[in-house]
């Protein structure tokens, strides 16, 4: 037996459970629990001990074909709760709805800038499907996961095709991967984020900045003395600040980090 950590797309929440099914990262599963049962990714894949109640089982065809069965329903509560949304003046955008495998319980996933008091339409979608409702508001992220699109590359969003965790994209990837010029319009997708996919190569980049010397260091080239001021991981080269004033980018390999103090000859 191992355990399995899985995110739930209707809550975002993640939980930790046992199984002896043979699953892969990125897998969509089943988990059935008292609350019902749910769809969710596999997150990580590991031994430890402390797991909650539940059965985790495989996506079957069966499945498949009841999900395609309750989208009419589905699309009948979307078109209710955005009228009442519209009715109500509430400052949210209504992205999607799901229904569980078991009918007991629908999600109305929604974005908005600010936390909204939704009471009222709380009770009126209790009321009009007399199920467990769950209003989830997602991030800027999300919504660009549950919606779709296409990204600056010209292919689908990686959010929306294969990718789970959408975390840990921070600026300093820019700044490793030498894209600051191109400023933040650059490195933003279409939901004001910063592009997941710069998370994906930041590991060789700093694999390869570790052949560059600093900027800042005192160096020796074919050209003759001179301080480094600028990097290129990619092409392996460094640009090199002369004593003249005259600025040539050098290999690397032709490049020797002169010490402390040392006079060249």
């Amino acid at each position: 037996m191992k355990t399995i950590l899985v995110k739930f797309r209707t809550t975002g929440e993640s939980h930790r459970y046992q199984t002896d099914l043979e699953v892969r990262v990125g897998e969509r599963v089943l988990v059935e629990t008292e609350a019902g049962t749910e769809a969710a990714s596999v997150m990580e894949i590991g031994d430890e001990a402390e797991v909650e109640e539940g059965t985790v089982r495989k996506i079957t065809h069966q499945d498949q074909l009841k999900r395609l069965s309750l989208r009419p329903k589905e699309e009948e509560a979307r078109l209710f709760c955005a009228k009442k949304v519209k009715e109500y003046g509430l400052p949210m955008r209504l992205l999607d709805v799901e229904l569980s495998l078991d009918e007991r319980k629908l999600t109305f996933y929604f974005f908005a800038e600010e936390r909204i008091d939704f009471r009222e339409l709380l009770r009126d979608l209790i009321s009009q499907f007399r199920k467990n409702i769950r209003l989830q508001q997602v991030s800027a992220r999300e919504s660009a996961q549950i919606l779709g699109g296409i990204g600056p590359c010209g292919r689908p969003f990686c959010c929306w095709l294969f990718l789970e965790n959408m975390s840990g994209v921070t600026l300093e990837m820019i700044k490793e991967q030498d894209l600051t010029s191109g400023g933040l319009g650059k490195t933003t997708g279409p939901c004001g984020k910063l592009l997941c996919c710069l998370a994906y190569e930041i590991e060789f980049y700093k694999e390869l900045r570790k052949n560059l010397p600093p900027l800042g260091t005192l160096v020796r080239c074919p050209e003759g003395q001179g301080k480094v001021v600028g990097q290129s991981v990619l092409r392996q080269t460094v640009l090199v600040e002369l004593e003249n004033q005259k600025r040539v980018e050098v290999p690397v390999k032709e490049v020797t980090v002169q010490k402390k103090g040392e006079k060249d000859v």
